[in-house]
């Protein structure tokens, strides 16, 4: 485990930052990131290179993970349940990504980057939303960990810079969620793998996407003041007639990792602008369009791993 707290300047994973426009090498300048001819520059806010700014339509996601920045960790609740989550929805496991350099695309507070660091990986996260604060609390101080505030659509990397790319329940929050997913295996090396999960067509998201025109219209403060007293009360109460009627008719989450997930699911799942669902064969169809090959979906459903192809040997 690597936790050698270093400057933002002094970071072993800074020199693979690009400038996103033009791709040239980006020269650390006291508190920002400076392309060679002075043309682009992008600030270090908080020890946090950004290449956005502001946190466009996921202000929710600000929101929600600053007020839980470790709610969802392994190694805060001291349990593996994000961790068999992770491995259902991917199929990878700490063999295959030790020692590996990978992309947390949408890394919300590092829920997932907390697995690949126990496992050994190298981590670069990035968010578009103000998560990264989170991310960057509970990872900052490592030199094997990278947070960046960037978005999927415009990465400041380099292509086949990553032998893994994770994106794990955030490309339907996107305005186009095919589009955004066709953005990533380009940053895979040759023979690295791409393993993304976004929500199905089943009943309980098209609910959930069904109230999304009223909610995501809700302040954050006031849907999340109704999910802290709603939810447990919910909860508690599940024989409840009223209880019953509106666990069918809203999506309240009971997933029974405790109240405060529960809160946390709930808000999280009706407060996004954006809430795509989609079918395992549609992702599919997006990996084979993308070129990549050995598409493997996973044990849960529209979870597809697949993998960028190596050049022929001469």
């Amino acid at each position: 485990m690597q936790t050698i707290p270093c400057r933002v300047s002094q970071h072993p994973l800074l020199s693979m930052l690009v400038c996103p426009v033009t791709q040239q090498p980006l020269l650390c300048v006291g508190d920002e990131l400076v392309t060679p001819d002075e043309k682009h520059r992008y600030p270090i806010e908080n020890g946090i290179p950004r290449f956005v700014e502001s946190d466009l339509y996921v202000g929710s996601f600000s929101f929600e993970w600053n007020m839980h920045k470790r709610t969802q960790l392994d190694t805060h609740r001291q349990d593996q349940s994000s961790e068999a989550m992770f491995q259902e929805k991917t199929g990878l496991t700490r063999a295959q990504v030790e020692g590996k350099l990978i992309l947390d695309a949408g890394v919300g507070a590092g829920r997932f980057t907390d697995i690949l660091l126990k496992w050994g990986a190298r981590v670069v996260g990035i968010d578009l939303s103000y998560a990264v604060e989170a991310a960057h609390e509970n990872f900052g101080h490592r030199s094997d960990a990278l947070i960046c505030q960037a978005d999927i659509g415009n990465l400041p990397f380099r292509p086949g810079t990553f032998d893994f790319i994770i994106s794990i329940g955030v490309l339907h929050h996107t305005p186009d969620t095919a589009k955004y997913f066709s953005c990533l295996p380009r940053y895979l090396k040759p023979g690295g793998e791409i393993a993304v999960w976004v929500y199905p067509d089943l009943e309980w998201y098209l609910m959930r996407r069904a109230w999304i025109p009223f909610t995501s219209r809700i302040p954050c403060k006031m849907l999340y003041g109704f999910c802290k007293v709603f939810v447990p009360w919910a909860v508690k109460q599940p024989r409840n007639r009223l209880s019953r009627w509106l666990h069918k008719v809203f999506p309240i989450s009971d997933q029974r990792l405790g109240v405060e997930n529960d809160i946390l699911d709930t808000f999280d799942g009706c407060s996004p602008r954006y809430h795509g669902v989609h079918s395992t064969d549609e992702v599919v169809g997006w990996f084979r369009n993308a070129g990549l090959v050995d598409i493997k979906p996973q044990a849960t459903l529209t979870s597809v791993r697949g993998r960028r192809p190596a050049p022929l040997a001469a």
